[in-house]
């Protein structure tokens, strides 16, 4: 898994094409493309790069995938094409891109949008990239300040506010230049492939637009998701266990990391974890700890598999007298027992519930 920097981004060329969503019987309708490339000016460029990495980066819900279409018509070998290519080449590629994921998008209700296709260099030191982002249009309203007055003007279009996130993104990174084979194809060994969609940060990956990264991109999620998933379960409890913190905040954060896996949220990241859970001082003692142990800046996919007798145990808390108190699996800890500070060798307990029976 890689740990790719989206640092020092440049964008050298931008082609842009309007793609619609089926139309009343499923009826396919060709895309709205354009002649020319679009030139941004320092400012504009400077949004759309802060975007890019934004939604890419560390502290991202960007996931490296694994290249499952290579062929000579794929997203992938196009786009490898297109990195060094000249503009005619480049502009004419990014119209049979809009093509390409105006098929894909076979579901009326998978919206249109605008699919806007970067070039350009990223990292350091500096690698090619291919970004592909198709953005969906919202409304909004554009302040206007004049003659000491101040007025909304409605923004009917909208594209890639720093608050939406009706977007996704798909990113090829040039990891060493290495001419075709003999076939001409490329390697998909010689590049990294990312992707961001807004919703992986909310339901399971299932329910995530797979046209987007599967039937257009050809993109898979990485096989080993399924091993990093426990690498942090695994981690994250041996780092709150050997921290020297008290045993109700111990507690308190395995809680938080049971509740993180079980949670609908498809993609874990070190970065959002440890800020919600760990205090400032903490957090950067366990991002770095678990990125010693193998699991990568970037967010992965979440795969419980490995961890599911982990998440569905009794919790239990274990008194030093040998006393111990456990909680079913399908209910939370905290809405059952109350355990209040010690004192004197004694702890004192609430518990939801009435004595049922004594054994």
């Amino acid at each position: 898994m890689a740990d790719f920097d989206f640092c020092d981004m440049v964008i050298n060329r931008m082609a842009a094409h309007t793609v619609y969503a089926r139309e009343v019987g499923n009826v396919r309708k060709d895309p709205l493309c354009y002649d020319e490339l679009i030139v941004l000016d320092g400012d504009s460029s400077d949004v759309l790069q802060m975007r890019l990495t934004a939604a890419l980066g560390n502290r991202s819900h960007g996931v490296e995938m694994i290249v499952k279409n290579k062929d000579a018509k794929s997203f992938f070998h196009k786009g490898c094409e297109i990195m060094s290519a000249d503009d005619a080449a480049f502009l004419a590629t990014s119209k049979e891109f809009a093509h390409s994921l105006t098929d894909a998008q076979t579901n009326p209700r998978w919206p249109g949008g605008v699919l806007i296709v970067v070039s350009g260099k990223v990292g350091a030191p500096s690698k090619q990239f291919l970004a592909i982002i198709k953005a969906e249009t919202d409304k909004g309203f554009s302040v206007v300040e004049e003659n000491g007055k101040i007025s909304l003007q409605l923004v009917r279009k909208m594209l890639l506010s720093e608050t939406q996130r009706l977007y996704k993104v798909g990113m090829l990174i040039e990891r060493a230049f290495v001419k075709p084979d003999h076939d001409g194809l490329y390697d998909p060994g010689n590049y990294y492939a990312f992707l961001f969609d807004h919703l992986l940060t909310g339901n399971e990956i299932g329910k995530a637009a797979a046209y987007f990264y599967d039937a257009f991109l050809g993109l898979n999620i990485h096989s080993s998701n399924r091993h990093l998933t426990r690498v942090f379960y695994d981690e994250t409890m041996n780092f709150i266990n050997s921290a020297k913190i008290d045993d109700d905040e111990k507690y308190t954060y395995r809680e938080a990391l049971r509740a993180e896996l079980r949670s609908q949220v498809a993609a874990l990241s070190l970065e959002d974890f440890g800020g919600r859970t760990f205090p400032d001082s903490l957090k950067v003692e366990y991002v770095a700890e678990l990125k010693k142990k193998g699991f990568p800046g970037q967010a992965i996919v979440k795969d419980t598999e490995y961890v599911k007798a982990q998440l569905k145990k009794p919790r239990n808390v274990k008194f030093t007298s040998g006393v111990l108190i456990r909680v079913p699996t399908d209910k939370d800890f905290k809405d059952l027992v109350t355990i209040n500070a010690s004192e004197d060798g004694y702890t004192q307990v609430l518990i939801a519930g009435a004595v049922e029976n004594h054994q």
